[in-house]
């Protein structure tokens, strides 16, 4: 199954995003990880590979570039914090005319769609955070670990390689396609924008409103909880996404909602839709039939 790339406008921005899948169904939304002008790999929706078509055989699938990522506009630099980009993501399904989304978010996208179902759970049937090292207590901090030493310069074939060598188990999914990808994203326009937008010291002191926000989140989750399914997917062999943060993050989260599940991928770092995409696509698609299986009964 070919995704088919296309452009819409959101707040004036040019958004850039894949679409894969039947017209009709409960839309998925994919939200990809990393930090623009910042992570060594210059994420996008090129990111998900082998996973989207995986998902999209048997309901519509939307991949989207995030502000300053793929060929996705930044705008201004405010467009890099991550309550700035949640508003973001809203306006992309209003301009899509999703009104309720399954929200599939890697990374910083898990960390993302964890706030989206607390701020805004009328717009999520579900959610799956996938290998997120923010969501977490204490889950953040790693990077400077995981890529001490990166090979100079930044965002050349060589260093994004490297970069995706360190973060996975395996190198068979490291292929052409998802390097040329990262290479042509991190000589575009929005990722250069982003990179010039972080010459600001005010900017990168605040941490793109990360720890910010998650002092809202987890006085929401140990609060009133969410009321949104939730899935956690971890792997087995990731760096910076511990398995028993994750786990952690898990049993808060369970705590008030019971259609909380977690699940581990075996042989698999921080792409595990990438490095075991059809185990991967089972688990993500079994919990997404059950969630719609219950909307069409009007459990939920």
């Amino acid at each position: 199954m070919t995704a088919t790339k296309s452009f819409i406008t959101v707040a004036g921005r040019t958004v850039s995003i894949l679409r894969a899948g039947p017209d009709s169904g409960e839309p998925v939304l994919l939200v990809h990880g990393g930090r623009a002008g910042v992570s060594p790999i210059a994420y996008g929706s090129h990111i998900w590979g082998p996973a989207l078509p995986l998902l999209a055989a048997g309901r519509p699938v939307v991949a989207v570039d995030l502000p300053g990522a793929g060929e996705s506009d930044l705008g201004s630099p405010d467009m890099l914090m991550v309550d700035k980009v949640c508003q973001h993501l809203l306006g992309v399904m209003d301009a899509l005319s999703i009104g309720k989304a399954h929200l599939i978010g890697h990374d910083l996208g898990g960390y993302l769609g964890l706030w989206l179902a607390i701020s805004a759970p009328a717009r999520l049937h579900s959610l799956s955070i996938l290998a997120s090292p923010m969501a977490p207590p204490k889950g953040d901090g790693l990077d400077d670990i995981t890529f001490l030493a990166a090979p100079k310069p930044l965002w050349s074939r060589a260093s994004q390689t490297w970069a995706f060598e360190r973060l996975s188990y395996g190198q068979g999914h490291i292929d052409d396609a998802v390097v040329d990808a990262c290479v042509e994203a991190a000589q575009g326009r929005p990722h250069l924008d982003a990179v010039a937008a972080l010459q600001d010291e005010q900017l990168r002191f605040r941490d793109f409103g990360i720890s910010a926000l998650k002092g809202k989140i987890w006085a929401a989750l140990r609060g009133d909880g969410m009321s949104v399914p939730s899935q956690l997917v971890w792997s087995s062999h990731d760096p910076q996404a511990a398995r028993d943060a994750g786990y952690v993050l898990f049993q808060i989260m369970a705590k008030k909602q019971k259609a909380t599940y977690f699940h581990l991928i075996n042989r698999a770092g921080s792409f595990a839709f990438r490095e075991q995409p059809k185990e991967f696509a089972q688990v993500v698609v079994s919990f997404l039939d059950s969630v719609d299986a219950k909307l069409v009964a009007g459990h939920t």
